[in-house]
Parts: structure tokens; sequence; C-alpha cells
């Protein structure tokens, strides 16, 4: 399989006061080296002010990484790929992958800055469906799940909108989904979607998928199988796990994994449930299951999280 396509560095494709703007919203949102999540669901920004490598392997799900200042190289899967990325571009990763990454330029003068949004697997599924609907999805000529792009100028914008209305409980429910959706929209109508998914699965089952998600928010609450959600869409459950699989580029059961913490997190920060009642609630079957899914999520124990958040 030949190494997906690694574009130029180009950084007179974004107009620099909107790169600028939306560099320095990361870099004050960032107070110390590491991870700093949003409050938006899968919204996350970056700061390391030295070179660093992630010593242990991420399992990241279909996301978008933009660098905004340093440069960083992501090892992905188990053959040895490596995509190599700077300022003005973007990591594209169409499917869950194993990803171990290394920041290669950073400094105190002038750290190592990123945007990563893990891309909803229910409004990649919406939005595939409408554009396929509308016939302006075209089936790509190559699909390889993970590559490297310049990042356009709309892009760069609606990320600027949806960190400011992250920032906002109202704008948060109401304005940050809009900004998500342009971003998806955008990054399927160009050479991203390739990487994202082929129009082909999507046209296919696109419509049953976004069923099954949308069933499965409604009943994070309880026990829920590959087969009763088949079922309710009509499908085997050995052909729907295959074709969630290719249309939203996670499992089922990963999905819903990701659903119920993400549920659990907004429980904790927002109306204050203690761990363990946030992860009942959520339809965690154990505390302990859901303390060893949280801390791989978000790189802290859900009391820790819950602490740093609220710190700053």
């Amino acid at each position: 399989m030949p190494a997906p396509p690694v574009a130029d560095n180009k950084p007179e494709a974004i107009p620099t006061a909107a790169w600028a703007r939306l560099r320095d919203m990361v870099a004050a949102r960032t107070p110390a080296d590491g991870r700093t999540d949003a409050l938006y669901p899968g919204l996350r920004c970056y700061r390391f002010s030295r070179p660093v490598r992630y010593e242990k392997t991420q399992r990241l799900t279909p996301g978008v990484v933009v660098v905004l200042q340093g440069r960083k190289t992501a090892h992905l899967g188990g053959d040895g790929r490596s995509l190599d990325y700077g300022a003005t571009q973007c990591l594209v990763l169409g499917a869950e992958v194993a990803c171990l990454g290394t920041v290669v330029a950073a400094s105190a003068e002038h750290p190592y800055l990123a945007i990563h949004l893990d891309l909803p697997p229910d409004m990649l599924v919406k939005s595939f469906v409408a554009l396929a609907e509308s016939g302006t999805l075209a089936e790509p000529a190559r699909v390889t799940e993970n590559f490297t792009a310049a990042v356009g100028p709309e892009v760069v914008e609606a990320f600027a909108r949806l960190l400011l209305a992250a920032d906002d409980p109202v704008d948060r429910r109401t304005l940050a989904p809009l900004a998500v959706e342009e971003i998806v929209l955008r990054l399927l109508r160009s050479e991203a979607a390739a990487a994202i998914r082929s129009a082909g699965a999507v046209t296919k089952a696109g419509a049953r998928i976004q069923t099954a998600i949308a069933f499965m928010r409604r009943h994070l609450g309880r026990p829920l199988s590959v087969a009763e959600i088949a079922s309710h869409v009509h499908m085997s459950p050995s052909h729907f796990a295959h074709s969630f699989r290719e249309v939203a580029g996670v499992t089922p059961m990963r999905c819903i994994r990701d659903l119920r913490l993400e549920e659990a997190r907004m429980l904790m920060l927002g109306a204050g449930l203690r761990p363990g009642d946030a992860a009942a609630k959520a339809g965690f079957e154990s505390a302990a299951h859901f303390h060893r899914a949280f801390r791989r999520r978000f790189e802290a124990t859900p009391a820790e999280y819950v602490r740093r958040v609220q710190a700053g």
C-alpha cells in the first residue's frame, strides 16, 4: 500500500489574521504543557514547550488535528507508517487507529500548539448522507484512512468560532454543534473525504447507521448489545457491525463506550455528580470499568479531571 500523500507546508494558504487569531486562542487556553480539554465533547488543545514523545499508544477515533505552531510526527497503526505535519497543516484520522506521537519542533518561546476535534460519528454519518443524497459526495479514486493536508481558511475560522462557543453554556449547546457540522462538511467536500469514508459505504448503510446511533443515545443508561441495535435497524448483527465500522469509523461498542464517557463527564461537570453516580447513570456496569475507560480517554482519573477543569 503506497504511503498517504503529504501536502507541502504553505503558510500563504491561510489568512495571517485568522491563523494568528486561532493560534492565540489556543495559546490562551493552554496554561501548561500537555492536554487541555474544552467543555465541548471531543474538543481539546495541546501545548508543548519542548520536543516530546508520547510513550504510550493512544487509540484515536476519527478526527482532525490542526497544528498552529511547531511540528509533529504521528506513527499510525502497527505497520510503521509515519506522517509528518506542521503549522498550517492538519492530520485527518479517518478511522479508529493506534497512534504514537512525537512533537519534533517546540521551544519555550515558540511552543507546539494544536487543536484536536473528534469527529462525532452521528454528525459524520448525517453529513455523509446529506452530501450523498445531494449528489455532491463523489466516490474518491483512492481511499486512505489517514493523511495530512493543508488547512483551508474556512476550517480555521470555524475552529475559532467553535472555541469561542465552547466557553459559554448556551453557545455550547446551540452554536458549537453548528461550527462542528461546518468543519465536518468542509472536510467531506475536500480531499479529506477520501481519508474519512468511501461514498459507496455511506450510500448503502448511512441512514441505518444514523438511526442506530440515535437509538444508542436514547438508551445509554441500560445495557445495549450489538444484536439489539442491529435488530432495531433491521440488519443482521454481523452485517451491522461491519457496516457501522465502515461508515462511522469505530465499532458499535466503542461508539457506545465513548457516548457513555461523554455523558458521565458532563454529569460530573454540569450536574456535580460524583464519579460513581455519573458512571451508573451513564450506563457503566461497574465503577472500575468506568475509571479505566475514563483514564484512557481523558488521561486522568474522573476525580483528577474534575479538579483540573474546575481549577482552570
